[in-house]
């Protein structure tokens, strides 16, 4: 067998050539797997605050106005898209402010613009009629309300826990404006052994 030749140093130069271009090569492969995984990074934390800020947001209850139907601890889930197109309906529950408050608030949308809300006797009325509350409220409501006619594009808000609830009924709170509502609770995401949605209530 012949001895092995060793490379000449032209052929040296050649391969030192390609091994530089290839590490060249694997330097801007890996920078621009690298710029993807930026640019997805980036993509995932704009969804992430479009969807929480436009769209949809876990809010804790904190409290018990709203007891029985939410309870203090629990995790509602917010839509926030409804009232881009209309105004709350009766009987949905919404996330709002209150005008002058920093902390938002749950509570449950009973009259709307333009009607005249009473409470007397313990039953709440609606233009003089009635309001049919037994699938959320079994008790009387202390004390009386005198007739309050809610403002155009503003809702009156009360929590079911109605004797243990700070809402549209006191002066310093009063009908929520529309820039005041953040959104429509849907359902409770937490705890997963209370996870349920909210039952459509329909007046009769």
């Amino acid at each position: 067998m012949g001895r092995r030749r060793g490379f000449t140093e032209r052929e040296l130069r050649i391969l030192r050539g390609i091994s530089e271009e290839q590490t060249e090569k694997m330097k801007g492969t890996r920078f621009w797997r690298n710029l993807d995984f930026l640019l997805y990074l980036f993509l995932v934390v704009v969804l992430a605050f479009g969807v929480r800020n436009y769209l949809v947001e876990p809010v804790r209850v904190d409290g018990v106005s709203m007891a029985p139907t939410l309870v203090d601890g629990e995790h509602m889930l917010v839509e926030k898209a409804s009232y881009w197109f209309r105004t709350p309906a009766r009987g949905e529950i919404i996330i709002c402010y209150y005008p002058g408050y920093t902390e938002s608030c749950v509570k449950r949308v009973i009259g709307l613009p333009g009607e005249t809300v009473q409470i007397e006797g313990g039953v709440v009325y609606i233009n003089g009629a009635p309001l049919d509350e037994r699938l959320y409220w079994n008790d009387l409501i202390a004390g009386d309300y005198p007739a309050y006619t809610v403002p155009e594009g503003m809702v009156f808000v009360i929590g079911d826990n109605r004797n243990n609830s700070k809402d549209s009924r006191n002066a310093s709170v009063g009908a929520i404006p529309p820039e005041k509502v953040v959104g429509r609770v849907l359902g409770v995401l937490w705890p997963l052994d209370r996870a349920r949605l909210l039952s459509e209530v329909k007046y009769k």
